[in-house]
């Protein structure tokens, strides 16, 4: 008996990274999106048909049933395996809740369902931990330790474009966009256990920008460096580049991602973040 690792798709790896996951028999499974009636699953669409699409009808989302979670952890059990499940953070999702749900469908201690805390690009960095752990044969146990033992390590900071995107999607108040918009301020966010919260309000992109590296460089010695984003690949990529001359992490070993159509709806194109996993 293993153990299989399931997951949902707010985990945001690089293609080759992705690719390994595959191929450690990580179970995910999809949030959904909408546009009117038309139910989409995520990250089943390039995202340039996805933000062309939603300029017209900005698109809606939900989590996971606990039926579709019930079905992910009943292959791996009845594949003769017990389950831990890593899901985005609770504070922001319904999603750890169905799985709790959905677990409760088997006998105790089958499937143990773990909040990340996260989202995005560090909830990618360990859902492949605990995948990693699992092949080497780690129980259940250990593998959840691997997993709080990670969490004390991960720093995410996140700058938006603009707050536009929280607010239709229903993350920040109305009173919140206005304000920003107005001030024309780049909002940094960090996640504090689970939570997003305001660290900074920089006006202007360019100071947005090196306020995510200044952050991010007070978590160094880094163990792995990160940048996520929402369609600006060539500004994540610049991005990736400062921080390899402002901190001498190498460059080629900076990780970077695109997030799923689901965190675009929330956070909206322009959006960047720096991850770092600091050293033990």
């Amino acid at each position: 008996m293993g153990v299989r690792i399931v997951t949902d798709t707010s985990c945001d790896l690089p293609p080759s990274l992705e690719k390994e996951l595959e191929e450690l028999g990580v179970v995910i499974v999809r949030f959904l999106f909408r546009f009117g009636l038309e139910e989409c699953e995520d990250k089943t669409i390039p995202m340039k048909e996805f933000l062309a699409r939603a300029e017209s009808t900005w698109p809606t989302t939900s989590v996971p049933s606990p039926g579709a979670f019930a079905q992910a952890f009943r292959e791996c059990v009845e594949a003769g395996d017990e389950v831990v499940c890593i899901t985005i953070t609770g504070n922001h999702s319904a999603t750890y809740s169905a799985a709790v749900l959905a677990s409760q469908e088997f006998p105790a201690g089958q499937v143990t369902v773990v909040d990340s805390k996260s989202l995005s690009l560090p909830q990618g960095l360990m859902v492949l931990a605990v995948a990693r752990a699992a092949q080497e044969g780690k129980s259940p146990q250990a593998v959840v330790e691997t997993i709080k033992e990670l969490q004390g390590r991960l720093h995410l900071f996140i700058t938006l474009d603009t707050v536009e995107y929280l607010v239709k999607g229903g993350r920040a108040s109305r009173l919140s966009g206005v304000v920003a918009g107005l001030l024309k301020i780049r909002p940094i966010l960090t996640l504090l256990d689970g939570e997003l919260t305001l660290v900074e309000k920089p006006r202007g992109r360019k100071a947005a920008k090196q306020k995510l590296i200044e952050l991010a460089k007070d978590c160094f010695p880094a163990e792995t460096v990160g940048v996520a984003h929402i369609a600006c690949e060539e500004e994540a990529r610049e991005l990736v580049s400062e921080i390899s001359l402002q901190t001498g992490f190498p460059e080629e070993e900076i990780l970077l991602a695109e997030t799923g159509m689901v965190i675009a709806t929330h956070g909206g194109p322009g959006t960047l973040g720096i991850v770092v996993v600091s050293k033990m």
